[in-house]
């Protein structure tokens, strides 16, 4: 009976081998270069010299940004915001064919609440006077707009988007995942 054990685990063994040399050699393996685990990337490709170059590209996300800012909560990020909470919009603006920033980048915030657009106007951060106290270096990437949750906004999700339009003229619209439970949320 032990033979018959011992058998059957060394063939299954072998068959478990088999099948992940055979996954691997059918195309599981990395792409040739790329590192696995500690391993060194891919080199990135040559840098392309001035803008633009390619896309306009933004994103972003929600924070917290409660007064005074030495309060815990702020600058945590959050998609849950109670009436009278300072929705924080952080943005950034990336020239896609550089993938430098995109400092020219105007953006506004386009929140949708009770049937009616509320356009938030978003501030580029990267001329410096941000408080050392919060940022170990001064910012370059990002924009960011207030707006204050009115007392009389209903429970629920509040859709948004940020534009952007940058001085070559290039356009770009960013839109949150659509998932509900990262949406931007008014709660009691």
């Amino acid at each position: 009976m032990t033979t018959l054990l011992k058998t059957v685990s060394v063939l299954s063994l072998v068959g478990l081998v088999t099948i992940a040399v055979g996954s691997t050699v059918s195309g599981q393996a990395p792409p040739a270069g790329q590192g696995r685990g500690r391993g060194e990337p891919q080199a990135p490709p040559p840098p392309q010299a001035g803008h633009p170059t390619g896309k306009l590209v933004i994103w972003g996300d929600l924070a917290s940004f409660d007064n005074p800012p030495t309060l815990p909560t702020h600058c945590i990020l959050t998609s849950r915001f109670k009436r009278g909470q300072r929705v924080g919009l952080r943005m950034t603006a990336i020239d896609g064919g550089t993938g430098e920033v995109e400092n020219t980048a105007v953006m506004t915030a386009h929140l949708t609440v009770a049937g009616r657009t509320i356009d938030v106007p978003m501030r580029w951060r990267g001329v410096g006077n941000a408080p050392a106290a919060e940022y170990p270096r001064q910012p370059s990437e990002m924009w960011t707009g207030t707006w204050t949750v009115p007392a009389d906004t209903p429970i629920g999700v509040i859709n948004y988007t940020v534009t952007a339009t940058d001085r070559f003229g290039r356009t770009a619209t960013f839109t949150p995942f659509i998932n509900l439970v990262s949406q931007l949320t008014i709660v009691e």
